[in-house]
Formats: structure tokens, sequence, C-alpha cells
């Protein structure tokens, strides 16, 4: 289905019965990622993030901006009838759903977040990161869409996808295929991690039941799971054998059996 939010329509699919869980992807992904998970007694929401998949890549830069996003995310919500609901997000959209349960911690009954950030810590190391941000943008832009899937892929951090089914392989780089070039700069540009506030020391703050979970072999993520323990007691951190930075697809049956054992 299609909801419209202040004149921006988002791609939606709805999947099995229960409690609701709101699944958001990562960067240059859609809502198909999550096509191999199910949960019994869990209603997945599925949505596609604004500039991704099948929802709206607008050109003004505003609509990218992460304050939109979460307002635009919460009306996307309580249209679909939500009071109560968990929330789930990979990378990009684990930061999403990090800052999400920060500015409506009320509605969320339960936070799931894989191999996510809480943004950049320090100025030095902001302002490195924005700065590739923003020359990453203008490669996209130069370059198109097949030179962005190359580079994405050969990431170090996306080593232990190369291992997958060829099939899988191949359905990671048709998503990755389908994006707009100026929707991946803008996405960047408004919400990448340089641009994206860092939310370390408020993590103490979130009081409802918090699962990481991270991959064995993505070391600096792993390492991110631990430090989100120790910052709040209500968090458990897992780490997925023989995985790197995508567990949900790398072993999809272990991420379900981890999510059910945390739901």
């Amino acid at each position: 289905m299609f909801i419209e939010i202040e004149n921006i329509k988002y791609h939606i699919e709805v999947k099995g019965r229960g409690k609701s869980l709101i699944c958001l992807h990562g960067f240059s992904e859609n809502l198909s990622t999550w096509e191999f998970l199910e949960l019994h007694g869990y209603q997945l929401i599925l949505i596609d993030l604004i500039g991704h998949g099948k929802s709206d890549k607008p050109i003004d830069p505003k609509y990218y901006s992460l304050n939109i996003m979460l307002k635009h995310l919460n009306k996307l919500i309580y249209e679909l009838g939500l009071k109560r609901y968990s929330m789930l997000g990979y990378s990009m959209g684990g930061r999403i759903a990090l800052a999400y349960a920060l500015t409506y911690p009320k509605e969320i009954d339960k936070l799931i977040l894989e191999s996510a950030s809480y943004g950049e810590n320090g100025f030095l190391n902001r302002l490195k990161r924005r700065r590739n941000d923003l020359n990453l943008a203008k490669s996209i832009e130069e370059n198109g869409i097949e030179w962005f899937t190359q580079y994405w892929s050969d990431l170090s951090i996306f080593k232990t996808q190369r291992k997958l089914p060829e099939a899988v392989i191949n359905e990671i780089k048709k998503r990755r295929l389908a994006n707009s070039t100026l929707a991946l700069s803008n996405t960047l540009k408004g919400t990448g991690q340089g641009k994206f506030p860092c939310l370390k020391n408020k993590i103490i703050k979130l009081y409802m039941p918090i699962l990481y979970i991270g991959g064995e072999y993505d070391k600096k993520y792993e390492a991110v799971g631990k430090n989100f323990e120790e910052l709040n007691r209500n968090i458990k951190h897992v780490v997925i054998n023989g995985c790197g930075h995508n567990t949900h697809i790398e072993d999809a049956s272990s991420f379900v059996k981890v999510l059910n054992e945390f739901l």
C-alpha cells in the first residue's frame, strides 16, 4: 500500500498477524530485504524509507533531514492505527530507529538494532565522516548507480556477503541498482553518519527492552554493540557467529531465532 504524508508517498507492506513490529531497512536497500523474515505472533510493517524502494524520491533535500524523517514516520504509523508497537532497524535504519525511540519512547514496546551506530562521537570524527559522506554523495551523482553498486559491494564491511548463494547476491545487487543517484546523495547529506547527531549520551534514557544484534566478523559493530550494552542495562547484545554486517540475510534462521527469544 501507499500512504501519503505531507505530499510524500511512502510504500508499505504488511506481513503476518499479531503484535506490530516496524521494520526499517539500511542505506541503498528497501523493504524487500526482510522477505525471509517471519515471526510467530507478530505482524511485520515493512516500510520503504524516503528516497528508497517505491517511496517518493523528492528533489528537495529538506525531506531527507532526520527531523522530517522522524515526523513523517510517526504520522505514517499513526495512519496505520498503531499506538503501541516494537521497532527493528538495520544499519542506517537502526540509527533512525534509535532516534525514533528517543523521540517517541512511550510508543515503543521493544527496540531491536542490527549493526547500527549511535552516530559519530567527537567533533573531529564527525567532521571527517561528514566530508567522506559529501565526497561519496558527489561521486554517486557524477559516476552513476552502476558505479555506486560496485563500490558499495566492494566495501570490506560487506566482504562476508560474497560467500552468499548467487541468487541472494543478485537480489542485493538488484536492490542497489534500483536506487536513484539523487536520492542516495540526498540521504547521505541529510542523515549520513556525519550529519546524524551523536546519540551516545542519550542511550541511558531508554527504558524499554532493547536487543542489539551484530555479526562475528563485523568487528566495528561488535564493539559498538558492547558499548551499547555498557551504556544501558536494558540492552542485550547478541553476536551471531559466522556473519558480517548484515546478519538477517547472511544467517536468516539464526537471526529469527534470536528475535523470537527476545520478543
